[in-house]
């Protein structure tokens, strides 16, 4: 009977022992599952670390622009825009349902805008927009963008006929638009020669060299004459060209206030106040233009420098 106890005893025992070693090797298992989920779980997360870093450098490579961010309040649309067709980019995964791309450099931000979102922007192109061309904003109206190569002109008949309806405005019999621009072209000669002088009690030669400038100036001028009924009450005139004009502002004044008191007026109007764009914003846009690698005869610095330095002659008759 007794033997019989020991050897239950001893049979549990060596169970137990079998129980503890069972035990043990499933907590090892169990670390070691633990452990390859950990270093599997690590090295996910540095694949999509590398991802994440990889759409990013993306993004900011392609800068592209989507709705929620056109359509935001705190976008203001470029200066300028270059309409582009949206294959340029097609299939590129940062593009996908953008409406173009921000080009920025040192001088100016372009907006390449993708043709079929042309109508969705809500901008307004002059003339209709087509794609491959080049449009800047107007001065006047930050939704409305004039083609590049046409601005200055376009801004010219504006002011035309703003002009005419001015004198219609005020009752006028008839008006005249005198244009006269100047054209200069620097004609360089240089001079080569010595000169003398004394420093400090010695004699100095040195050589000098001369640049002169010579303005050979060919004047445009042109004419425009509009008659009328001259039996209009008058009234004030809505402007954009010569809204800060103060010699149209008094104009306007004069003949408002008392219709009799004046005949006929004639004021000289220089093209400096009444101005498409600065001269250093055209200069902006030669460089832009030139580096996006377009050709064409925009040369937008000249003909600001033109229009700076034209007068338009205005007379009205009563």
């Amino acid at each position: 009977m007794k033997k019989n106890d020991d050897a239950q005893q001893e049979n549990g025992k060596f169970s137990n022992i079998l129980k503890k070693a069972s035990d043990l090797g499933a907590k090892t298992v169990d670390l070691g599952k633990k452990a390859a989920d950990g270093i599997q779980s690590g090295a996910k997360a540095l694949s999509e670390k590398a991802k994440n870093d990889s759409y990013l450098r993306r993004l900011k490579k392609f800068n592209p622009l989507f709705p929620k961010d056109y359509k935001s309040k705190d976008f203001k649309i470029p200066n300028m825009i270059v309409i582009v067709d949206d294959a340029v980019r097609r299939g590129i995964d940062v593009c996908e349902g953008a409406i173009g791309w921000l080009g920025t450099d040192k001088e100016m931000e372009v907006f390449y805008l993708y043709d079929e979102w042309i109508k969705k922007s809500g901008i307004q192109f002059v003339p209709a927009p087509k794609c491959g061309e080049i449009y800047c904003v107007d001065t006047y109206d930050r939704g409305r963008f004039i083609r590049a190569d046409c601005i200055f002109s376009k801004a010219h008949e504006e002011k035309l006929a703003e002009l005419a309806h001015i004198a219609y405005s005020l009752g006028a019999k008839s008006c005249s638009v005198e244009i006269a621009e100047s054209d200069s072209e620097a004609l360089m000669q240089s001079q080569q020669g010595s000169s003398s002088s004394k420093f400090g009690g010695k004699s100095v030669s040195e050589k000098v060299e001369k640049t002169i400038q010579k303005g050979n100036a060919s004047k445009r001028s042109g004419r425009t004459v509009s008659t009328f009924s001259g039996d209009r009450e008058p009234k004030i005139p809505e402007l954009k060209w010569f809204a800060n004009d103060d010699n149209i502002k008094r104009l306007i004044e004069m003949r408002c206030s008392d219709p009799t008191s004046i005949q006929s007026h004639t004021l000289m109007l220089e093209g400096a106040f009444s101005a498409t764009m600065s001269e250093k914003a055209a200069y902006a846009i030669d460089a832009a233009i030139s580096r996006i690698g377009f050709k064409g005869n925009y040369a937008m610095a000249r003909k600001a420098t033109k229009e700076h330095s034209s007068k338009l002659i205005f007379e009205v008759e009563f």
